[in-house]
């Protein structure tokens, strides 16, 4: 470097240098005020441990609360989903999932017309040449064919 030129620090460096005189003049006036107040930490906080365990315990109740209404919301929309014309529904055939139980696929596809029982179970919706689930010698479904 030249006599008469001068060094600037790179554009990172001067990024750093401003960000931590932010965060310096971010933090004085909380440690002004903490000094100031003159009331010794641990003091003040020993008479807010009742009134916050108590509100913890009215928080954790009120999530059990909404915790309930939530399963609530779920099991209705899981029964509004299911549409009553059942297997008819191309959209009931696209919500079956494998690894369902039978209950499951019986709510959403609604009683089967005819039941083949095996080594596999088969349900007919109404007949083989429409729509057809099939079920494990566990009662989960594996396939299923659409009308």
């Amino acid at each position: 470097m030249g006599e008469g030129e001068k060094r600037y620090p790179s554009y990172k460096g001067r990024v750093m240098v401003k960000k931590l005189v932010l965060i310096w003049l971010a933090l004085l006036p909380l440690a002004i005020l903490l000094e100031c107040t003159g009331v010794p930490r641990s003091c003040a906080q020993e008479p807010d441990v009742p009134s916050l365990q108590s509100r913890v315990l009215q928080l954790e109740k009120r999530v059990m609360e909404l915790e309930s209404l939530l399963a609530q919301a779920e099991e209705a929309r899981k029964s509004i989903s299911s549409d009553r014309t059942g297997w008819q529904n191309k959209k009931n055939w696209r919500s079956l999932s494998v690894g369902m139980r039978d209950g499951e696929v019986k709510k959403i596809l609604g009683e089967p017309s005819k039941v083949i029982q095996g080594i596999k179970t088969l349900w007919y919706y109404p007949n083989l040449y429409c729509g057809y689930v099939t079920f494990d010698d566990k009662g989960q479904l594996i396939g299923w064919n659409e009308p």
